[in-house]
């Protein structure tokens, strides 16, 4: 399983135009020292506002725009045989809520995806269940989750080697 997090590094503060003039060289040290701590502690509840709860035995998956957590049912889905998923949307582009999620898998090797088109069950705000899931044949799946919002679809995608 190959879950990635990406995350994007904030550009420090510009040196406010006071200090470039002669404003003396403790209260400008004051002002940057006092800028670089507001930006880290806005970047550090940035980053706690859109952490992902990971619920016991759920996995996290996440890219640049989207973070969820997803369970499968079975865990180990077995060649040709049905299972499930449960997935949360822990945070999606402009924090619009997500009215739904798509879950796909195909195979970049054979050009095809799955027989069958599974269904997506809200649970709660933010909480789906997707039935209906069967990988009919070994080797390398690409699962991918779309979360669907009103004018916007953001797409997270996991890797799965099945075995026969």
């Amino acid at each position: 399983m190959k879950d990635t997090a990406n995350s994007r590094a904030a550009s420090p503060p510009p040196v406010p135009e006071a200090c470039l003039r002669h404003d003396g060289a403790g209260k400008c040290a004051r002002r940057v020292l006092a800028m670089i701590a507001t930006a880290a502690v806005t970047a550090l509840g940035s980053a706690t506002a859109i952490a992902c709860p990971v619920p016991e035995g759920f996995a996290r998956l996440a890219s640049p725009d989207a973070e969820i957590a997803y369970r499968l049912q079975p865990e180990a889905p077995k060649v040709g045989q049905f299972f499930a998923a449960e997935v949360i949307a822990c945070r999606a582009p402009a924090a619009k809520p997500v009215r739904n999620i798509v879950l796909g898998a195909q195979m970049p090797a054979h050009g095809h995806g799955m027989n069958y088109r599974p269904t997506s069950t809200e649970l709660g705000p933010g909480r789906f269940h997707i039935s209906g899931l069967m990988l009919h044949m070994p080797g390398r799946w690409r699962i991918t989750f779309d979360l669907v919002q009103d004018d916007r679809l953001t797409r997270v995608v996991r890797e799965l080697d099945l075995m026969p």
